[in-house]
């Protein structure tokens, strides 16, 4: 019987979390994506028959 218990607990503990994670997320969509500079590599020009 108390096992019950504490596995009903736990997951209401884990719904509850699961919602505010969700709730937070959906309020911070407001927020601006940031730019994050990356650093792309010059492309080398191959050979049509240069395929290896």
């Amino acid at each position: 019987m108390g096992q019950i218990f504490l596995n009903s607990a736990v997951a209401i503990l884990i719904g509850l979390a699961f919602l505010t994670t969700a709730i937070s997320a959906l309020r911070g969509e407001d927020r601006s994506p940031q730019r994050v500079p990356v650093k792309i590599p010059p492309r080398r020009h191959q050979k049509a028959g240069d395929r290896s």
